[in-house]
């Protein structure tokens, strides 16, 4: 019996291109709306409590993981003693940043609804933009700016 090769054909030269013209539009379109979130405060703040509340997502399910190995080790003998105190000590500081990580998610909601405390900074956004691009995708070039005067458009 024959073995077949499932031999994928190779891409044109104008797919590769229309994959790194998407590959480049999404990593714009990241670009563009963290430094848009980014540079206004309730933004910034919305953000970081919603950062915050996946890190509690992650931290419950690592705290329940946690669990379930202890209750393995309840009874360990000498030899893993050292390794079921590690766990211990593993399993209390996930606890603590649960802790920390809820009272500033709260915080950062609170200090996001007060109309005071929402401001922008004062760059243009395309200053914030570069500062995104050149800390994550260092060879993206940016979409260029339409001056209004320029283009017509008042």
């Amino acid at each position: 019996m024959a073995h077949q090769h499932n031999k994928t054909t190779p891409k044109t030269f104008q797919q590769r291109q229309t994959e790194q013209r998407l590959k480049d539009d999404k990593s714009r379109a990241v670009v563009e709306d963290m430094a848009s979130r980014f540079s206004c405060s309730s933004g910034v703040a919305n953000d970081f409590a919603g950062q915050c509340e996946e890190r509690m997502i992650d931290l419950d399910f690592d705290l329940i993981c946690s669990e379930i190995a202890l209750g393995f080790w309840v009874d360990p003998p000498d030899a893993a003693r050292p390794v079921v105190a590690a766990l211990r000590e593993l399993e209390a500081e996930r606890r603590r940043h649960l802790a920390a990580i809820t009272q500033l998610r709260e915080r950062l909601l609170e200090l996001a609804k007060g109309a005071a405390a929402h401001q922008h900074l004062t760059q243009p956004i395309e200053h914030y933009q570069g500062l995104v691009r050149d800390r994550l995708y260092p060879d993206l070039k940016l979409r260029p700016v339409q001056n209004s005067a320029t283009s017509g458009e008042r």
